[in-house]
């Protein structure tokens, strides 16, 4: 009844802990990350940071009204600590918090439409412990976004609120990232058939005015000319389909079933299994109908995204929450199964919590390893003392975290590296949201002009490795290690140890140096 259903605030309390910790330990998993969100960000507030083609006003083919709301809470943290390490850290709470939030209202929404207690709890435990969620709630990237708006879009349509979840859906494909709308589909469908077409048009011309009008304006100050920053991210993915793949590489098929069973281990089979949970669960014909029509976004996005040969693991993020539903709903149809033959009877509940019980344990051991193995160049561009300085990177340019790592007055320099894509460049000091630079393509060609040579470099942040002729070994070339925090070498360490963080088993752990290095003093 009423009295057992998990509401709002318990939930909320024991996501914005598991959030919290996301926020404070995650590391930054992509570049695209750091490159395209942290680093425009940063140049809004204080005036330098790198741009990438993306956000070249000949491309704009992303959103600076995406940036306005993370940027006032950077804002805001900065203006009362004056610390932009504390404001990088704020924000990334306030992202965490956000999405534990979003989960909450989800879960709310689950307890209208499938009244069933087993299926909160268990949503909630694998939500609030999965290594997927970990790394993408405090993820400043518009997919994450998507995930938490698409969550609470989700979390209405299940309560019947058609008009919020139509809402939450047009922020999402708006604001966030315009490809998860495929999620709304069944919610479209639904709309339509619960409400109207009338009803259903007024929904969508609602929002897409709502939110389209501020949007458009926004992006059309800061590139200087009309922008609709949706529309050409959708037509630059159409008409250069074949070319983003092409340059960015493609992934077999079974890409994301690798992905998500890291991220959700014994919960993706669960999941999988969801269509015949729900011939199981056969409380009445129409709650059938209405698991299937409520789990569908699930196969869709697969369906989508398995077809795409260019393939990242940021694309599943929308994904996430269905995952944890869906296998929620497969833990009720067992326990329903075994609770139904009278000699295991017994047994139903201490089955499913035994499975919830190795999902987290599962869990935190990958998240264990992801924070014990790929943490250290936080740590190390933490350590950079007071500027003005200028510190280089060469090979390991795409594990830069962001500017805001920078003390004031040091900037960041590349060396060439072997790696032969195009890097971003610096921002125009002045207007340079709107300012044509010169040296961009959207080829990934190779833009000389990034580079600087090693004599103009007061540090440099590098991984240990095999030196090679555009990769020297600084330390052999007569620079001294000022810090060092040890990065797992993935490709020397063996599964299982690869995977997971097992007790007892550190020795098989295969660690590299991740160091910043001080130049030798001149003339030496």
């Amino acid at each position: 009844g009423m009295a057992s259903e998990l509401g709002l605030l318990p939930c909320l309390a024991v996501l914005a802990l598991a959030r919290a910790l996301a926020a404070t330990y995650a590391h930054i998993t992509d570049c695209d990350e750091s490159y395209n969100y942290w680093e425009p960000m940063h140049y809004l507030l204080f005036g330098e940071g790198f741009q990438t083609w993306e956000y070249s006003p000949v491309y704009a083919i992303r959103s600076y009204a995406y940036l306005l709301p993370h940027g006032a809470v950077a804002n805001l943290a900065y203006i009362f600590t004056n610390d932009k390490l504390f404001a990088f850290f704020a924000t990334r709470a306030a992202l965490a918090l956000f999405c534990a939030y979003s989960e909450a209202v989800f879960i709310q929404g689950i307890n209208a439409a499938f009244h069933s207690r087993l299926v909160s709890i268990a949503t909630l435990i694998i939500l609030a412990a999965s290594t997927g969620m970990f790394i993408s709630a405090p993820a400043f990237l518009p997919s994450a976004a998507a995930m938490c708006l698409v969550m609470q879009a989700f979390g209405y349509w299940f309560q019947g609120q058609f008009k919020a979840a139509v809402g939450f859906i047009a922020a999402s494909t708006l604001i966030a990232w315009p490809f998860s709308a495929a999620l709304g589909i069944p919610i479209a469908l639904h709309t339509l058939y619960a409400r109207g077409l009338f009803r259903f048009v007024a929904f969508g011309l609602l929002w897409l005015i709502v939110i389209l009008a501020p949007l458009v304006l926004i992006d059309t100050y800061y590139y200087g000319r009309p922008v609709v920053a949706p529309l050409n991210i959708v037509l630059y993915n159409v008409l250069s389909g074949d070319t983003s793949s092409q340059l960015y590489g493609t992934e077999p098929w079974y890409y994301y079933l690798l992905n998500l069973s890291l991220n959700f281990n014994i919960a993706l089979p669960l999941a999988l299994l969801l269509p015949l949970a729900v011939l199981i669960l056969s409380r009445a014909d129409s709650s059938k109908f209405a698991y299937l029509l409520y789990t569908s976004p699930l196969w869709i996005w697969l369906g989508i995204f398995i077809l795409q040969p260019h393939k990242e693991e940021r694309f599943m993020f929308p994904a996430y929450p269905l995952v944890a539903l869906a296998a929620a709903v497969s833990l009720d149809a067992l326990h329903t199964v075994v609770a139904a033959i009278r000699p295991l009877r017994k047994a139903a509940r201490p089955l499913v919590t035994l499975l919830l019980l190795v999902f987290v344990a599962l869990s935190a051991s990958r998240t264990a390893l992801l924070v014990k193995g790929y943490h250290a160049p936080l740590d190390v561009y933490a350590k950079l003392p007071a500027g003005p300085a200028t510190v280089c990177v060469g090979k390991e340019w795409h594990r830069f975290p962001t500017s805001f790592f920078l003390p004031t007055g040091t900037t960041l320099q590349y060396l060439r590296s072997e790696f032969r894509g195009q890097l971003p460049a610096k921002y125009t000091a002045q207007h340079g949201t709107s300012v044509a630079p010169p040296h961009f393509n959207d080829m990934n060609r190779e833009e000389m002009s990034r580079y600087v040579e090693l004599g103009a470099c007061d540090y440099v942040v590098d991984l240990e490795a095999a030196p090679t002729e555009f990769e020297p070994r600084f330390d052999e070339q007569g620079w001294t290690k000022v810090f060092c925090a040890p990065f797992l070498n993935a490709a020397a360490t063996k599964l299982p140890d690869r995977a997971l963080l097992l007790p007892g088993r550190d020795k098989h752990l295969v660690f590299s140096n991740y160091c910043l290095y001080k130049a030798p003093p001149q003339g030496a």
